[in-house]
């Protein structure tokens, strides 16, 4: 018991099935651990009280763990969690079941209604258009009407917003120069070769200037902040859609620190838990964040019995 603390990673010995477990809480010689691999019926199966007097926890010779190194608090006997968790292996299989083929699926695949290959086809615009510095170039030389055309053209083959999101960018683009340091901050994250703080706060205030409309939407909103940066490198950077994101995090029991106010925090731990996911989804043939994300949009649809054939 002694030896024991709380945030521990450990293995129960007798059920080797349930993998690992952190400790979260130690009340006398009584053990409360959520382990990793046990699948939940209900919310809460997954939190298992040990008697230590009765068995001996094994510490895992790793104290690091992904998906129990980001848990929910843990507070007042319970996890903030309405639904059941799905352990990683168990949202991996829902996924398959929905496109047997996985990331290859023809389904999954399809330009017009599936989930990958439009947002490639906007991936692909945006790098003929405004990749490899010519954005940047077209900024330096003034031209910002051209480099706002040229970015509302990649959004106008996306469905990443709202149509009154969509609204609130294009006005909030009018006023060059709002625009102007928009796309400085969008460009300065872009050619980043790490995401950090120190790029990526500059950019929120870069949104957040831009004009919005009076009796309009909002246009400092987690998909306008996040969607050029996914679809310009989707190997480097993910889209925050809120529900959709939550909804997710909150099925693996992962959690995101989730804000409405756009802050570096929140997207960092996006970006931990999609890493995490492209660990586990990269040998089932996920090739970037374009997959992960759709990957994330496709469990928290069926975790929610919500699935059909809109788009992520």
């Amino acid at each position: 018991m002694s030896d024991l603390r709380v945030n521990m990673i450990v293995y129960h010995p007798r059920m080797p099935e349930w993998g690992p477990g952190n400790i979260l809480a130690l009340d006398k010689s009584v053990a409360t651990i959520y382990f990793r691999d046990v699948d939940e019926e209900k919310a809460g199966d997954a939190i298992k009280r040990i008697d230590l007097d009765h068995v001996g926890l094994q510490v895992a010779q790793s104290q690091s763990e992904p998906m129990l190194d980001h848990l929910p608090p843990y507070q007042e006997g319970k996890f903030p969690l309405s639904r059941p968790r799905l352990t990683l292996a168990r949202a991996i299989e829902a996924f398959f079941r929905r496109f047997p083929r996985g990331f290859e699926d023809p389904e999954y695949l399809d330009l017009k209604s599936g989930e990958r290959d439009y947002k490639l086809k906007a991936h692909r615009v945006w790098t003929d258009s405004l990749g490899g510095g010519r954005g940047k170039t077209l900024l330096e030389q003034g031209a910002i009407t051209e480099v706002v055309n040229r970015a509302l053209a990649v959004d106008g083959l996306l469905n990443l917003l709202s149509p009154y999101e969509k609204m609130a960018l294009r006005d909030g683009l009018k006023d060059h120069a709002a625009a102007a340091r928009f796309f400085r901050g969008l460009f300065s994250v872009l050619d980043a070769g790490r995401q950090s703080r120190e790029t990526f706060e500059p950019y929120i205030q870069a949104l957040s200037s831009l004009p919005a409309q009076e009796g309009r939407a909002r246009v400092a909103t987690w998909p306008i902040l996040t969607q050029f940066p996914f679809i310009a490198h989707p190997d480097r950077h993910m889209l925050l859609k809120p529900e959709i994101s939550q909804n997710c995090a909150e099925i693996l029991a992962f959690d995101l620190e989730y804000s409405a106010t756009l802050n570096w925090p929140t997207y960092s731990r996006l970006m931990e838990m999609s890493t995490i996911l492209m660990t586990h989804l990269g040998p089932r043939g996920a090739r970037d964040f374009i997959d992960i994300q759709s990957f994330m949009w496709v469990i928290a649809r069926l975790a929610e019995g919500t699935y059909g054939r809109a788009k992520s």
